[in-house]
């Protein structure tokens, strides 16, 4: 008689419909989920005959290092990254009961701080997948000496890395000339586009991908792109001037601190309203100039839930030796309006 394959915590955070993360609170009986949640996952747990992975146990014999290498805190690129960063320290409870211990490292210089680090010394590296000169031979580093590395954001196949999780940009880009479409009120004009880094594939795709939704819905506006790598005076004198110098009709946006930049010069030019703003990010700036009207939706593009997929999955691989089942792994992104806002009131943005 064939053996039914062994429940795991995975098995019961599917079937209760919450994270591995809330199943093992709830297991090991700490604090982190309400008692209802608790007393539902512990009974989801019985019903499905569940008993903690032998192999689980063994390794709590040994400390396993996870290297989780990210943009430096409360810099301008704090409206994406620390996102990122509070997943991190949000899991390092889990980690700790797994016997994993997360050594949590900030870089301005990505290559410069990984040739820095031992992999001998380290189970697992999560990092960002830049595009920049030496961190492919930075990450093959590790990956070469057998260390298995999870990219996020943007993916370098070349590395050699396990997988990357990030989302499916180009659909992203499809989905802004949708909502951008609908919304635009002449026939004629330009679209404005902060267009960010010209060499991350996290930018550029998604104005493929609007590009490509353009061409395909045969509608004739050319995009007019501004790329700049930080909010200040420069790119808002660059932005309000493509506005006022071009018929723009419709705005948007790739990266999150550009939304804050070109929101402001629409603000300041008295277009506010008058024409659609598609921004990018969640935090507590956007939020406002969502709440205010000059923003008309935003580009979630889930960085927490990035960096919590990775921890997870070094997690499995790890203690379970349960490798990624692809090698790219798209987290959704979601659009959000002001009338959506209240279903967000608990997320840590409104902190920001």
């Amino acid at each position: 008689m064939a053996t039914r394959d062994r429940v795991t915590i995975k098995d019961v955070a599917r079937e209760a419909g919450v994270s591995l993360s809330s199943v093992h609170l709830a297991l090991s009986g700490k604090a982190g989920v309400s008692e209802k949640t608790r007393q539902r996952i512990l009974g989801i747990a019985k019903r499905m005959e569940y008993t903690p992975s032998p192999l689980a146990a063994s390794l709590k014999r040994e400390t396993l290092t996870i290297a989780v290498v990210l943009p430096e805190k409360n810099s301008s690129s704090r409206f994406y990254y620390d996102f990122m960063w509070d997943a991190a320290r949000d899991y390092e409870p889990v980690a700790r009961d797994y016997n994993l211990n997360l050594f949590l490292l900030e870089f301005v210089d990505l290559h410069k701080t990984l040739a820095q680090l031992d992999p001998e010394a380290i189970s697992g590296l999560i990092t960002m997948g830049y595009p920049e000169d030496g961190c492919v031979e930075a990450i093959q580093r590790f990956s070469g000496a057998g260390v298995p590395v999870i990219l996020l954001d943007n993916d370098l196949d070349q590395s050699g890395r396990l997988c990357c999780i990030k989302c499916h940009n180009a659909q992203l880009g499809r989905l802004i000339g949708e909502l951008l479409l609908d919304m635009i009120r002449w026939p004629a004009g330009e679209i404005l586009v902060c267009a960010g880094f010209k060499e991350y594939p996290n930018h550029y795709q998604i104005i493929d991908g609007l590009s490509a939704y353009l061409e395909e819905q045969n509608v004739r506006m050319p995009l007019v792109r501004e790329h700049f790598h930080d909010i200040g005076e420069e790119p808002l004198a660059r932005l309000k001037k493509a506005l006022v110098e071009h018929p723009i009709v419709g705005c948007c946006t790739v990266n999150s601190r550009s939304t804050l930049v070109l929101a402001q010069a629409l603000e300041e030019l008295g277009m506010a309203g008058r024409i659609p703003l598609i921004g990018s990010g969640l935090y507590m700036e956007s939020v406002k100039y969502l709440e205010s009207g000059v923003v008309t939706a935003l580009i979630n593009k889930q960085p927490y839930e990035q960096c919590h997929q990775a921890l997870q999955m070094m997690t499995d691989l790890l203690v379970r030796n349960e490798s990624p089942e692809v090698s790219k792994v798209y987290v959704g992104g979601e659009v959000v309006f002001r009338s959506m806002l209240e279903q967000y009131e608990q997320i840590s943005f409104r902190k920001r």
